[in-house]
Parts: structure tokens; C-alpha cells; sequence
């Protein structure tokens, strides 16, 4: 498993800015046995629901599993993505299931034909959005590491290559991470995709450990440029007072700025980088106390 590099963590809450928005498509693909089958089906219902919470409601997370997610309709979700995501936008897919590389070719196990890789990245090339997660948790899944990465998207997969052909460990423990405290490293309140790869990562390694067995899968990563992102939020940021959402108006164009920041770090000095970047975090942490203490009050 190559180690992600380190980068900030001191409180960054890099998520898209208030006219931004953030769009899932959960993928569960065939189990062929039942007890896959189920498997798959849980983990993609609970991503699901943390990008509900996320969210604070369905319009942008689109679930497609059992016989629903046919490659007729993954394609077309893809393509709908494609439609209605802006520029500014995150588009986050997560992939469950099973996958096969046949030394050529990777593909995802659907019920009906499966989609190869090829295409898959047509689709994810055609997203209009400047920056994807994609989290490809199937077997197989790092035979498209390199076919994959793309400028601006964060590739994980559960597999080092094409050879690490048996069923993954990996969506159970991410899944898991987008909704536990545990994986929130810093305690504000928000995962990122740093925290949860940490996260699944080191549980997946203690599974097999903890039975005794040698490691069938070895998670990679390509492209860092979404790692400090907010994949998931354990608990929807709800307005309860006019005071409460001031600062929560306050806090999403902090974090927008941030976002924006860290697109233009490649044009700037790197003093002048970490100098603004220290300022907007320490106005970020002082908006985020206020917060808390405005909830403490309720």
C-alpha cells in the first residue's frame, strides 16, 4: 500500500463553496451469491445515508443497487451527472461490488452486461466537475489506477492491481468510516476523505490480522487533490436560530475560500500559500467555536 502524503489537517474543512454543490452516485453491483448480494446492498445503503446526512436530504445522492444498477443505468446516471453538475461542483462515486481483470481489461460486475473500465472513464472524463472522488471498492479494482487518474480527481482503490482478484474488505470499513467518530481524527465534526481512507485502511489490515490471515488486498491512491475534502458530515448542519445560521453562512464561505485557495496553490509562492491559508483556517476555527458554543446554549 503506497502511503498517502501527509498534508494539513489543523482544523481544514475544504468543502466546496456555498454556490458549489456536491452530487453521489452510490454504484452496489452484482453479489452473485446472497450473502454478497446483501453484503454489497447494506454497504451502499449506509454510504447512502451518510451522504444523505451530508446533504441534509437526497436530491444530489443517487443509489443504484441490486438488479437496478444495470450498466443501462449507471451509464445514465453518469450521464445525468454530466448534465446537471456544474464546474465549480464535487461529484463523489463510490463503486461496490465485484470486479474482474482479465489481464486487459477491468470491468464491473452488473446484473446484465458488465461496464468496463474504458467506458467508465469515458463517463467520469465527460463530468464537468473540477474535482472527483472516486472510490472503486470492488476486486480487481487497482488494475485502473493508472488508466484512471485524471487531473483533478482523487482515484482510491481497494486493490493494488488487477491480480487481487478476491472479494474486498474495503466498502465494508468505508462505509463505516463516513459515519463514526472514531475515523473523525480531529473532532470537528467532519470526515475527509484523509480521515476515512485512515480509517479503512487500518481496519481492513486488523481484520485480516486479527484472523490470523495474510493480506488478499492492498489499497492504492491517485491524485491528492481532494484528501482534505469533506466527504461526509456525522451530523446535517441544521439552523436551528438566526444567530446559528449566520455562522453556518459564515463557515461554508470560509470553507469555499479555502477550496478556492487550495486550486490556485500551484500559482502561488509557497510562503504566501500557507500565510493565507493559516489566516482563513484560524477564521475557520474562530466561526466553528462560535458555533459550538451557540449550540451549547440551545
Amino acid at each position: 500500500m503506497r502511503r498517502i502524503a501527509a498534508i494539513l489537517s489543523v482544523g481544514l474543512l475544504a468543502a466546496a463553496p456555498a454556490h458549489a454543490e456536491t452530487h453521489y452516485l452510490i454504484v452496489s453491483g452484482l453479489g452473485g451469491e446472497p450473502s454478497y448480494a446483501e453484503r454489497f446492498a447494506q454497504q451502499a445503503l449506509s454510504l447512502a445515508q451518510s451522504a444523505q446526512r451530508t446533504l441534509n436530504g437526497d436530491e444530489r445522492v443517487t443509489l443504484l443497487r441490486g438488479e437496478e444498477a444495470t450498466s443501462d443505468a449507471v451509464t445514465g446516471a453518469l450521464e445525468q451527472l454530466a448534465a446537471t453538475a456544474a464546474e465549480g461542483d464535487t461529484v463523489a462515486v463510490f463503486l461496490i461490488g465485484h470486479g474482474s481483470f482479465d489481464g486487459e481489461q477491468y470491468k464491473l460486475n452488473l446484473p446484465g452486461p458488465d461496464l468496463d473500465g474504458e467506458t467508465l472513464n469515458e463517463l467520469f472524463t465527460a463530468l464537468p466537475a473540477r474535482q472527483q472522488i472516486i472510490v472503486n471498492t470492488t476486486s480487481a479494482s487497482g488494475a485502473v489506477l493508472e488508466a484512471w487518474a485524471a487531473d483533478g480527481r482523487t482515484l482510491i482503490t481497494a486493490t493494488k492491481s488487477g491480480g487481487e482478484r478476491n472479494a474486498t474488505r474495503f466498502a465494508e470499513q468505508w462505509a463505516l468510516a463516513l459515519a463514526s467518530e472514531e475515523a473523525d481524527a480531529n473532532r470537528n465534526g467532519a470526515i475527509t476523505v484523509q480521515e476515512a481512507y485512515d480509517f479503512t485502511v487500518r481496519k481492513v489490515a486488523d481484520s485480516f490480522e486479527g484472523a490470523g490471515l495474510l493480506a488478499t488486498e492492498h489499497s492504492e491512491v491517485a491524485g491528492e487533490t481532494a484528501l482534505a475534502f469533506n466527504i461526509a458530515l456525522l451530523s446535517a448542519r441544521i439552523a436551528t436560530t438566526e444567530q446559528l445560521r449566520n455562522l453556518i453562512e459564515q463557515l461554508e464561505v470560509l470553507e469555499g475560500q479555502i477550496d478556492a485557495l487550495r486550486g490556485r496553490r500551484d500559482e502561488m509562492e509557497n510562503d504566501a500559500y500557507l500565510e493565507e491559508l493559516q489566516s482563513l483556517l484560524l477564521e475557520l476555527a474562530l466561526v466553528q467555536r462560535e458555533i459550538d458554543e451557540a449550540r451549547a446554549g440551545e
